[in-house]
């Protein structure tokens, strides 16, 4: 790490881990929205921590905000703090000021007919909160009032908001722009990927601890060769995980996402697609070496679990970023394909 991303990374994890246990996921997840944390987010900047400086941020680079997009899946933030970082490099892309307040990512379910913005049942992470929503379509930003639309709450497997938002939005702003109506979707693919290495890296932290502290028949279950298997083969998807999202992001740093055909698409269609696969062998690894006491509420391993499932379709799962890739790949040529894989 560089000094930026560790400070990043030092604030960041110290913020959420004075903050966030079970037993206030707990009541998160059930009842409350967690307005003091939000608060400490943003008088810290966290949310802007993407943004031009003439938004308050400090314009870092995708790879030095990688530690704070990762903090948010290993502590299972349930707030739209990577929503929020996502929303402040697209408006930057557009020369835009955004209002204050929580953004809505649309990436699907609306049309736009003689200048009037409609929604159809939009799905918005954290949708009834949204102070504007944001959209990209035919080469241009809009952002549009969060106001007077029919909210459907809805909740993902992590029991994160993933509100249905139906009916008009009047437009605040509509600037041009250098991204395509595919952007917010590759950018969501990558952030949703960060996060899923987070929660992977947290729940092997969860493992090792366990298999350390458990004795069985006289010895602790680390000492059991099967069981240093299962940590070796979670590691190592771990490690995986991890590290195709930082190559995208160095990629995206270098070569933005539209602005020539050797872009980052590539990298970030690879690193969702080995997210999304991992998924499932991290979460029954996890689970298999914790044994009963992991499929229990009172034990947290469900708070990291849960969440990796929803994020793994999120913005694309594991059939869309294959295929994807594949068109990618077969763009790219022969003589290109082999120095991207080997890079």
């Amino acid at each position: 790490m560089n000094e930026l991303q560790s400070m990043l990374h030092e604030s960041v994890s110290r913020l959420f881990e004075d903050e966030l246990d079970w037993d206030s996921l707990t009541r998160y997840e059930k009842v409350e929205w967690p307005d003091s944390l939000w608060g400490k987010v943003i008088e810290q900047g966290i949310d802007k921590v993407l943004a031009s400086e003439s938004s308050g941020g400090i314009e870092a680079s995708w790879s030095d905000a990688y530690p704070v997009l990762r903090a948010c899946g290993r502590y299972t933030v349930p707030l739209p703090v990577c929503e929020s970082i996502l929303a402040q490099w697209v408006a930057k892309q557009s020369g835009a000021e955004l209002p204050e307040g929580i953004p809505g990512l649309l990436t699907g379910g609306y049309s736009i007919q003689e200048s009037k913005f409609a929604l159809n049942k939009s799905v918005v992470p954290w949708g009834s909160r949204c102070s504007y929503y944001i959209a990209i379509h035919d080469s241009h930003l809009f952002v549009l009032e969060a106001q007077n639309q029919e909210a459907e709450d809805q909740n993902n497997l992590g029991r994160d908001p993933r509100d249905r938002i139906s009916g008009e939005a009047k437009i605040l702003d509509k600037l041009p722009t250098a991204l395509d109506n595919d952007s917010l979707l590759y950018l969501g693919a990558l952030v949703r990927s960060i996060q899923i290495g987070g929660a992977s890296a947290a729940a092997l932290d969860l493992a090792v601890k366990y298999a350390s502290d458990r004795e069985q028949f006289g010895r602790s279950l680390a000492k059991f060769q099967a069981i240093q298997h299962h940590l070796a083969d979670l590691a190592g998807l771990v490690a995986s995980v991890d590290a195709i999202a930082i190559a995208a992001c160095a990629r995206l740093d270098r070569s933005g996402i539209t602005d020539n055909q050797r872009n980052a698409r590539f990298e970030i269609a690879a690193a969702k697609c080995r997210a999304s696969e991992a998924v499932e062998k991290i979460t029954r690894l996890s689970h298999q070496i914790h044994g009963a006491i992991g499929f229990t509420y009172e034990y947290g391993l469900h708070f990291l679990t849960r969440r990796m499932w929803a994020w793994r379709t999120e913005y694309g799962g594991v059939a869309y970023w294959g295929e994807e890739l594949g068109k990618l790949a077969v763009e790219q040529g022969g003589n290109e394909i082999w120095p991207i894989i080997t890079a």
